[in-house]
């Protein structure tokens, strides 16, 4: 899932796909992917044999393996059991992944991290595998339940809401009573991501559930708030280094989601 699958199989990347605020788990074969980077820090695992990740300065052969955000780095995977996940670099959760991938590409935290998946392998909540795997390897630990405030809660509706129509800060600090700048605070601190990138997961969720439903990845594009599918596959590439094709072989899956309730996870 990286990149665009190559040629490693039919079945290459053609797993389950979650998508959680702030973070997607993905489960299944695993797949090649040529020279590229993205926004997303990114976490492999390897049950059954290992994966080679080719960087500028150096190559490293691994089942386990962490990625910073931004890092050039080519893949090559024949595994059929992968799980990879891909986390939002601007939480303090994404910071401490990112800082222990660009210290030592995880590799510290390697044992740890195949233990967790492969205890992990049948757990059904793609949330609670993220949160586990996180908690292993950043001093942020996992995730606390806690309550939005009323504003915050506000503005979570109000982005699931609009999700098509791209919604802005002003638009939900105006439903909140609050100044864009008081809410992209409280937000920030409550949520665990600022508003525009929550923002984004949610598009970026839509988009897949549309596929999912059947659509075109032009429809799911312009239904999702994006401008054309071209649009959509630019802010995919950088966010998770592959195009939106590779949804329509994937099986998506949607996970715990907070809508605004009373209580939502601090997400990755």
């Amino acid at each position: 899932m990286a990149a665009e699958p190559a040629s490693s199989g039919p079945s290459a990347w053609g797993g389950m796909l979650t998508l959680t605020p702030g973070a997607v788990l993905y489960r299944g074969p695993g797949g090649n992917a040529d020279l590229h980077a993205h926004h997303a820090v990114q976490v492999l695992i390897t049950l059954d044999e290992p994966f080679v990740l080719e960087f500028a300065d150096s190559c490293l052969e691994a089942s386990a393996a962490v990625v910073p955000s931004g890092l050039p780095h080519r893949l090559r995977c024949t595994s059929r059991d992968a799980l990879l996940m891909l986390v939002e670099p601007l939480g303090p959760r994404g910071r401490g992944l990112g800082a222990v991938g660009s210290r030592s590409r995880g590799q510290e935290h390697a044992h740890a991290l195949a233990r967790i998946a492969t205890e992990r392998v049948r757990e059904p909540s793609a949330t609670a595998t993220i949160d586990h795997l996180l908690g292993a390897i950043t001093s942020e630990g996992p995730p606390r339940s806690r309550a939005l405030s009323r504003p915050v809660r506000s503005a979570v509706q109000y982005l699931e809401r609009n999700a098509g129509t791209r919604p802005t800060l002003t638009g939900a600090a105006a439903e909140a009573h609050l100044s864009p700048s008081r809410l992209t605070h409280l937000f920030t601190q409550e949520v665990g991501i600022p508003f525009r990138r929550y923002g984004l997961w949610v598009r970026l969720r839509a988009v897949a559930e549309h596929v999912a439903a059947g659509s075109d990845l032009t429809r799911a594009a312009v239904a999702a708030g994006f401008s054309d599918s071209a649009h959509l596959s630019r802010v995919f590439k950088r966010n998770f280094g592959l195009t939106p094709s590779a949804l329509l072989g994937m099986t998506v899956d949607r996970d715990a989601w907070p809508t605004g309730g009373p209580t939502g996870a601090d997400p990755a």
